[in-house]
């Protein structure tokens, strides 16, 4: 179990729960014989999908800095880690900008975060640090209280996970260059080299993540 840390900065979790883990797996949840090497799995598999994206996804409180050159404007910020869920500060040249009446306005999906006038107003330059809590809430965390959070991380990407770890599992005792074999009488075996336009992952985990890379966020 571990709190929301601040700076996006917590102890590493899984995205998917042990239990689900071991249950695709159809290892009994009292069997403990394989947890240390199961969860080293969920982390490996998690970090490989979190690669993927590109960027970070759990839930947390972030700063962003931000520059603009003199004599630059911008129409918005886009935040690095999403969906946004709050905006805490936004500071400029280290004086804390006074927050509009209804809040600073923002798309939680793409992190665009607009100037506190609206109505086509720009980011002047300067210097700027935005705080903020962003990201998906994965099992294990908890608030302030230690109470568990309801998990928020989409179905997809922890599907992802799952197929990735599962063939982390699969691959355990095979030789990781060995594409097929065969026996004589008995049959025989072939399987895929990893793909490396995937950063490693199953072409079919790689498939569920589409919508969430740059390009295709939505």
């Amino acid at each position: 179990m571990t709190t929301l840390q601040a700076n996006g900065v917590a102890d590493p979790l899984p995205f998917v729960a042990l239990p689900d883990f071991k249950a695709a797996l159809s290892i009994a949840d009292s069997d403990t014989s394989q947890d240390k090497a199961l969860i080293d799995m969920l982390l490996s598999a998690s970090a490989a999908v979190e690669s993927y994206i590109g960027r970070q996804i759990t839930a947390a409180d972030y700063t962003d800095l931000i520059r603009i050159r003199p004599g630059d404007q911008m129409a918005s910020f886009v935040l690095d880690v999403r969906p946004v869920l709050s905006i805490t500060s936004v500071v400029r040249h280290g004086q804390p900008l006074v927050t509009p009446p209804d809040g600073w306005d923002f798309s939680s999906s793409s992190g665009i975060l607009y100037p506190e006038n609206g109505d086509g107003s720009l980011w002047g330059p300067g210097r700027y640090l935005v705080s903020y809590r962003a990201g998906w809430v994965i099992p294990g965390m908890t608030d302030a209280d230690e109470k568990p959070l309801p998990v928020t991380l989409p179905a997809d990407i922890r599907q992802a996970v799952l197929l990735t770890a599962r063939s982390f599992y699969a691959a355990q005792d095979r030789d990781p260059l060995l594409k097929s074999e065969s026996e004589q009488g008995v049959g025989s075996t072939s399987w895929s080299l990893p793909d490396a336009t995937t950063g490693g992952l199953p072409g079919n985990a790689a498939a569920f993540l589409s919508r969430y890379l740059s390009a295709g966020f939505s």
